[in-house]
């Protein structure tokens, strides 16, 4: 039987993103082993069937040469005592290092871009060092992966342009894709007429750069005309991340009466049921999945005009999408949707649907991965 791996920076991500790709492809036959820092995500995934290794090297607040090293021996060895026949990689440092790690292992081994990460994306002097720095290693390791998987076109031309991966190696998917039949609109309340207690619901992790301060500046100003507005937030407080809101302040929006945050959850689904709209005024992802998930459940979503975020909305169609850090274009957008016929609500989230269905669905994953894996089997497996 075949042997894959599957390493990320945290368990986190393996549950809330991979985990039903991994459980399909579990059922095709082979063995698959997950590796991950170990975080409370650690037993669910071990209750779904999955053998966990833990992993202790990995530091996610910088760039540490002598961590970095010690991460890349980490990986090493666990490639040689696991043998597998190929092996997953997820994650900035984990692509590079666990991709060095493969290849000193003799291990083929699969990257997958899920974003660029704030290296690319902020501007500072320590941001371009840093950034032209992991081009070179991503140069490096990527000539050696066996394949690329990139989740948007934005990321996958310009690594090509900036030829840092060959275009031969390079697959493409929808993101991380949505179990349509897991999300579905059977269990949302019932579309009626025009309510004053629409509700806005934001999904993420609670990070700056996830556009959380535009959506409660957002709020503020709607609850003005629209008192009985709700707007949610639903996900995790990354203290480690370096993009973390703060626990203060989002209590304080609370006290203020503009947000209420409902905390991290294992399960999306109810609050997606409830609520009217998805949010997400993102800087830049690799592609919304909290959209994805949204759009299958039948929601319309407002969104900003960036990479991994316009490619979920047709605009005016399945949703609206606003300019990057635009509070002001944000709350407009926000008191359109409040202010359209409940018809044309109702359009928008039956849009979103059937897009999800037919453009985002995760057997669209799933088969990429298959054909990586049968193109590999010739000579690892």
């Amino acid at each position: 039987m075949a042997r894959i791996l599957c390493v990320a920076n945290t368990a986190f991500f393996i549950y809330n993103y991979l985990l039903g790709v991994l459980k399909i492809l579990k059922k095709d036959g082979p063995e698959i082993i997950l590796v991950a820092p170990e975080d409370e995500y650690t037993d669910l995934l071990e209750a779904e069937g999955f053998r966990c290794i833990t992993l202790k090297e990995l530091d996610r607040k910088g760039a540490n040469a002598i961590k970095d090293l010690k991460l890349m021996l980490e990986l090493y060895n666990i490639y040689k005592m696991e043998k597998p026949d190929m092996v997953l990689h997820y994650t900035i440092k984990v692509n590079v290092y666990g991709t060095f790690a493969a290849k000193l292992a003799k291990t083929d081994s699969v990257c997958t871009v899920s974003g660029l990460g704030w290296l690319f994306t902020e501007k500072s002097i320590k941001t371009i060092i840093g950034g032209f720095f992991y081009k070179i290693l991503y140069r490096i390791a990527f000539s050696i992966a066996l394949n690329v998987v990139f989740q948007n076109r934005n990321d996958c031309a310009f690594f090509i342009e900036n030829r840092l991966v060959d275009k031969d190696k390079v697959f493409l998917t929808p993101g991380p894709g949505v179990d349509t039949g897991h999300f579905s609109p059977e269990q949302c309340k019932d579309e009626g007429t025009n309510r004053e207690n629409i509700i806005f619901l934001l999904m993420a992790r609670m990070l700056w750069d996830k556009g959380i301060g535009e959506f409660a500046r957002a709020a503020r100003t709607v609850k003005i005309n629209f008192p009985h507005t709700e707007f949610w937030l639903v996900g995790p407080i990354d203290k480690e991340n370096r993009a973390a809101i703060p626990e203060d302040v989002i209590k304080d929006w609370e006290s203020e009466g503009i947000i209420r945050y409902l905390g991290k959850t294992n399960d999306v689904r109810p609050f997606l049921y409830e609520c009217d709209v998805a949010v997400l005024p993102s800087y830049r992802e690799g592609t919304a999945s909290s959209l994805i998930e949204a759009m299958a459940v039948g929601k319309p979503v407002i969104t900003t005009d960036a990479v991994g975020c316009r490619e979920v909305v047709e605009d005016g169609k399945n949703g609206f999408l606003v300019p990057v850090k635009d509070e002001r274009a944000l709350s407009d957008a926000i008191i359109k949707y409040i202010l359209l016929p409940q018809e044309e609500k109702n359009k928008m989230g039956k849009y979103s649907r059937e897009k999800a269905i037919s453009e985002f669905d995760k057997k669209i994953v799933i088969d990429t991965y298959r054909t990586i894996i049968r193109n590999a089997a010739g000579h690892c497996m």
